[in-house]
């Protein structure tokens, strides 16, 4: 009886992961193993392969957005013609797509479907009548550029590490509420054991 009363009230948090397994999976045969320990290892073994699958599941995650937005690129890349317009008057940044990175300026350039003007992106400081690289569309629309590779493996990266956070930190408050709820459990245990127990190790009637 004394043996019921001096195991630890809470399952053990020193214990390796290999243990946590082997007693998850029945392999501890330990008299010493209570059914809450095992509970306990069960749970352990969980989060392990939560975080396992978390892992899986970003990189998946992260690799689908880089070739999704590489494929995107590319076929971008395809119908993307480069011409020379000519601006039309200076460069500023009135133009509401501007944001405040690159300025823009009107232009005016041709192309296989006939003549075309609009609003391009050009260095700052650029005058009219200065001669500027545009990218046009089949249409003869003017385009942005590619996304960059740069950019395309830090959409993936972001992607991937936000999976993880994601999926990490509820694998984590699931696995602190069942643990609380262990702990409860094991406390009320203890002190039903004590109270049969110690009577009889105290000699108090």
């Amino acid at each position: 009886m004394s043996a019921t009363v001096t195991t630890p009230r809470h399952p053990s948090t020193h214990t390796s992961l290999r243990r946590h397994v082997r007693r998850a999976t029945g392999r501890d045969h330990s008299p010493l193993c209570r059914p809450l320990d095992r509970a306990y290892s069960r749970l352990v073994a969980g989060l392990a392969l939560a975080m396992l699958a978390t892992l899986v599941v970003a990189a998946a995650a992260a690799l689908l957005v880089y070739r999704a937005e590489t494929h995107t690129a590319q076929q971008a890349a395809r119908h993307r013609h480069t011409v020379t317009a000519v601006t039309t008057g200076p460069a500023g940044s009135a133009d509401p797509r501007a944001g405040g990175v690159r300025e823009y300026a009107p232009a005016r350039w041709t192309y296989p479907v006939g003549p075309g003007t609009g609003i391009v992106p050009v260095p700052d400081g650029t005058l009219a009548g200065t001669a500027v690289r545009v990218g046009l569309n089949d249409a003869g629309d003017p385009v942005r550029a590619p996304k960059p590779v740069d950019l395309v493996v830090t959409d993936a990266v972001l992607v991937g590490f936000g999976t993880v956070t994601v999926l990490g930190f509820g694998a984590e408050g699931v696995f602190a509420l069942r643990r609380h709820a262990l702990e409860r459990r094991a406390e009320k245990g203890w002190e039903a054991a004590w109270e049969q127990v110690e009577p009889r190790w105290s000699g108090r009637r």
